[in-house]
């Protein structure tokens, strides 16, 4: 094998699954923070907004990923001098945006039962 990665798509693949991750968890933060902020306007109009400002990072640094990992492979015989998976900061926003979906749903739910 002459290449450090496999003849098919996996970058371009590896992308996409990202953007859809990305895409699928700012919907339902969105969401979520909505309703979060329905009994106040300004949280109400702030939060969907923060989710949708993290997104929009989330899906710029997995752009700017893909285009340094495309990169790095695609060059004659090299081999990747550091690693190549996605940084610190790219996973704990996702994170970070998947513990405001939970929260949010625990705090409607118990708001809602009450």
């Amino acid at each position: 094998m002459s290449a450090p990665w496999d003849a098919g798509l996996q970058p371009e693949r590896a992308e996409l699954s990202w953007r859809r991750t990305v895409l699928s968890v700012t919907a339902g933060t969105v969401v979520a923070a909505r309703y979060l902020g329905q009994s106040h306007p300004v949280l109400g109009a702030l939060l969907p907004l923060a989710a949708l400002g993290g997104g929009l990072l989330l899906l710029r640094l997995g752009a700017i990923r893909f285009r340094r990992l495309n990169a790095r492979l695609r060059a004659v015989g090299s081999q990747p001098a550091e690693p190549v998976m996605p940084g610190a900061g790219m996973l704990g926003l996702l994170t970070g945006m998947c513990v405001l979906i939970g929260v949010t749903s625990v705090v409607f739910i118990m708001v809602t039962a009450w």
